[in-house]
């Protein structure tokens, strides 16, 4: 299949990327830094089956024209550490909604799809994080739930969103790296682990490719850290 994936130069979007060509897809990342997935040790046998495009996706008019997608993965997003929203409109609704819904509109509304997925977070389901941050992923969520009605009345498609907990990537290393926060973080998760981006990609590729009959639906995925209260552990100013 077709698969269009968002953020595929780092983390869980890169792992995505290289699960689905590992299943044997063709894979079209979407990304405002180069190709990574270069990388990955098996890249002789995979790159055939994979074309990288560098767009900045909170930009509409520079998404490239990729046709009957048939799985759309919205992966693509940055955190800003602001602790109050600016008086002009946040990066984090500029890229992670507003940029979202550019690319749904670009290339999930047409006969070939066959599922969409969006990247959320569980500080969308807990409100436990930087504002804008957690403003642009409940978006994320309203506008899936949106989305879903009109993929499963027109092209009878899945459309879901995955709420990640942490994960192990770079861009939590301030955390995870850290022997005191990551101590704090273990006490208030219950099953005292991360995920990896490895996992959260059989994840989004289970929502999408197996799964038909789930929708509309925003699935937490986090160890269960929202059994517990005030879990959000950052850096102090």
């Amino acid at each position: 299949m077709k698969v269009v994936i968002t953020g595929t130069s780092c983390g869980i979007g890169r792992a995505a990327a290289i699960k689905f060509l590992r299943e044997g897809h063709s894979v079209y990342g979407i990304d405002i830094k180069e190709d990574s997935i270069s990388d990955c040790p098996e890249f002789s046998q995979l790159k055939n089956n994979y074309r990288h495009f560098i767009a900045n996706i909170s930009d509409a008019s520079l998404l490239p024209q990729i046709n009957d997608v048939d799985i759309l993965v919205n992966n693509a997003g940055i955190q800003t550490e602001d602790r109050e929203v600016p008086a002009s409109l946040p990066k984090d609704i500029q890229v992670n909604l507003l940029g979202t819904i550019n690319v749904t509109q670009k290339y999930a509304f047409q006969k070939s799809i066959k599922s969409v997925l969006f990247n959320a977070s569980v500080s969308a389901l807990t409100g436990d994080e930087f504002p804008s941050y957690v403003a642009s992923k409940a978006g994320i969520i309203g506008y899936m739930k949106h989305a879903a009605i009109r993929l499963a009345k027109e092209y009878q498609a899945t459309c879901n969103a995955l709420c990640f907990g942490g994960v192990l990537t770079s861009l939590n290393d301030s955390v995870v790296k850290d022997r005191l926060l990551w101590q704090k973080i273990m006490d208030v998760t219950p099953l005292k682990r991360w995920a990896s981006a490895e996992e959260a990609a059989e994840w989004i590729y289970f929502m999408t490719v197996v799964n038909k009959a789930c929708t509309g639906q925003a699935i937490e995925v986090s160890n269960g850290e929202r059994n517990c209260q005030n879990l959000f552990v950052w850096p102090e100013e």
